[in-house]
């Protein structure tokens, strides 16, 4: 490049974006580009990227230019990843700054959003979550009656929801308006299960019971479930089917030979398929109260935890576990929608 040639616009524009946008030393913007030291500091000296001054608008990005970058935002994590910057780098070669790219996606309703964290689904898994709700989607609300929902969570004390404190602009490190971060935040963990409108048996993980795994599980909850499943059906003639999630202990072959010794029927259920387990809800909404009621109080005692795990258990409305099983077409809509993948549930 001959090293008195005027920069154009666009060639200023990039040195300034890699200067004042990406941090990029003079020396690291030379050897990148190939411009020289003068056309570097100039271009960055100058009080815009315009060869000269002129009237009206600055350039703008195209419309063809647009519609490039939503494919590129569009086609993948890595892309739908970069920062407003690392897409004009990647895309532009940096001829257009990160406000241009920014405005751009927000004339198409992009934003910059927090991430949705769920489980990973195979392809495999993927056309399993698929099939099952093809299978079920026009079951009536009497078939979603026949299924014991079941699952497990892990309880905390303190907030379970983002905290939000009223102060001023410089009370930022005030002590009433911080909310302090445990390293090893005590919790225990908390079993339930419900049909229709009724909750069954909700068990709080014992101590003496040791970790959860095929055999703790096969002790502790496997009992309770047969014995509930059977007085259903003398009481109300109602043979339920039991639900339960693929987790090593439930899937391992001495729990399959138990459940069927048992004569218990289950659910063939889809791996990675929380969005379609309507008790899901029902930890958000049981972690709330605690919140709500005791949510002060950080690290609780065991005995503490444990009353309030079971008070907000027996809390937990029938008529919220109604609105869960009304939910199921929904749900089983919402993942033929998605091709198997996830839902917002």
């Amino acid at each position: 490049m001959a090293p008195n040639r005027h920069l154009t616009t666009e060639e200023r524009q990039r040195i300034r974006t890699l200067y004042f946008d990406g941090h990029l030393s003079q020396p690291r913007i030379q050897e990148t580009t190939g411009y020289t030291k003068y056309q570097i500091r100039h271009a960055i000296r100058a009080p815009a990227a315009e060869v000269a001054p002129r009237s009206g608008r600055p350039r703008v990005i195209t419309a063809d230019q647009e519609l490039e970058l939503i494919r590129y935002v569009c086609e993948s994590k890595a892309h739908r990843r970069m920062s407003f910057l690392e897409l004009s780098i990647a895309l532009f070669n940096s001829l257009l700054n990160w406000i241009t790219i920014r405005n751009a996606l927000y004339r198409h309703g992009f934003r910059r959003r927090v991430a949705r964290k769920k489980p990973p689904i195979s392809e495999a898994n993927q056309q399993k979550r698929l099939a099952w709700a093809i299978e079920h989607k026009d079951w009536t609300l009497e078939q979603w009656r026949t299924i014991l929902w079941s699952d497990e969570t892990w309880v905390v004390g303190g907030p379970h929801r983002k905290q939000y404190v009223t102060r001023r602009i410089d009370e930022e490190w005030d002590p009433t308006c911080i909310v302090e971060k445990h390293q090893r935040k005590g919790g225990w963990m908390f079993w339930g299960c419900f049909y229709g409108s009724t909750k069954g048996p909700g068990i709080f993980w014992e101590k003496e019971w040791g970790s959860i795994n095929e055999y703790s599980y096969r002790k502790n909850i496997l009992p309770n479930v047969h014995e509930f499943i059977d007085d259903t059906f003398e009481q109300h003639h109602l043979q339920l089917s039991f639900m339960q999630d693929g987790v090593p202990g439930h899937r391992a072959a001495g729990t399959k030979k138990d459940l069927e010794n048992r004569k218990i029927r289950v659910v063939d259920w889809p791996p990675f398929s929380p969005d379609l387990n309507p008790i899901e809800s029902c930890w958000n909404w049981m972690k709330d109260y605690i919140e709500d009621k005791y949510g002060l109080e950080e690290k609780p005692s065991y005995a503490k935890l444990k009353r309030y795990v079971e008070e907000a258990w027996q809390e937990l409305p029938e008529s919220y576990l109604q609105t869960l099983l009304d939910s199921m077409p929904s749900r089983c809509e919402a993942v033929i929608a998605a091709n198997g993948m996830h839902t917002k549930y």
